[in-house]
């Protein structure tokens, strides 16, 4: 069970006897907390600046490889404040450089994460030595992406930054990519792909992507025939020298990654 850090008092007050009610530290910014009769202190609640619309937070230390990360989630946000399995799944071949014909090499190179939640890939190019990183997401996002670059000391090479894919032809990132230091070497995508959200996910590509220099790796896991679809129709007729292999372990199954780049206009 993850920690409670919303501080409103309420798991407290309902799960916690009378004399643990009393035992309560004095410090008001240390609240004892119970889940399932298991005490939490919630001070990063202040300490971090933990945004108000956050309950539960898990931390966990999740090993790709020869690398390990420490990861806070928050479980009873949104999908995207949660890692997903194809996101495992692509952290883990580029730590384990398992599919060396299909991934490319990202030392030296910049990087950026679309959708990036926890930000599990971009967070081990940060640590393979990517000249630098970007982690993307909706705002409300933002202080997870930044917890996560502190709890694994990559705050030199790596940053996030906000990115609604339908204005990404004006955030800060697209800008960057038009001046003179260049655009993108590598864009990561995990667990992207779905219907509510196919549009808008093209024009993000389409903003992010500098055709024939930028390459697109995509972890997709096969979901519905819907989303099967716009990758088939939309996004794959759009690269050129599309590289693919499936990568699977048992406790997160299958998810296909395609490596490619838009073709020149």
């Amino acid at each position: 069970m993850g920690t409670c850090r919303s501080a409103c008092g309420a798991c407290f007050q309902g799960l916690c006897s009378p004399e643990e009610k009393q035992s309560q530290p004095a410090n008001p910014n240390l609240r004892l907390v119970f889940h399932g009769g298991q005490p939490f202190l919630t001070e990063d609640a202040f300490l971090g600046g933990m945004p108000g619309y956050v309950g539960l937070v898990d931390r966990e230390y999740l090993t790709f490889g020869p690398l390990t990360l420490h990861i806070e989630t928050w479980p009873d946000y949104r999908i995207g404040a949660s890692h997903w399995p194809s996101g495992r799944l692509l952290a883990r071949a580029l730590a384990e450089g398992a599919l060396p014909e299909v991934l490319p090499a990202v030392a030296g190179l910049k990087v950026a994460e679309l959708g990036a939640g926890p930000g599990l890939p971009g967070l081990v190019c940060a640590k393979l030595g990517a000249a630098s990183v970007v982690l993307t997401d909706l705002i409300e996002l933002l202080p997870l992406m930044d917890k996560n670059l502190l709890l694994n000391d990559l705050c030199s090479n790596c940053h996030s930054e906000t990115l609604d894919w339908l204005a990404a032809e004006s955030s800060a990132l697209a800008f960057a990519n038009r001046q003179a230091e260049g655009p993108l070497d590598i864009l990561l995508a995990a667990d992207v792909v779905y219907v509510e959200e196919q549009e808008p996910l093209m024009g993000a590509l389409l903003a992010l992507m500098a055709p024939g220099h930028t390459t697109l790796v995509l972890a997709y896991k096969n979901r519905n025939a819907g989303d099967r679809e716009y990758l088939n129709s939309r996004i794959l007729p759009r690269l050129v020298d599309v590289k693919f292999a499936e990568f699977s372990t048992p406790e997160d199954g299958l998810t296909e990654i395609y490596v490619g780049k838009f073709k020149p206009s």
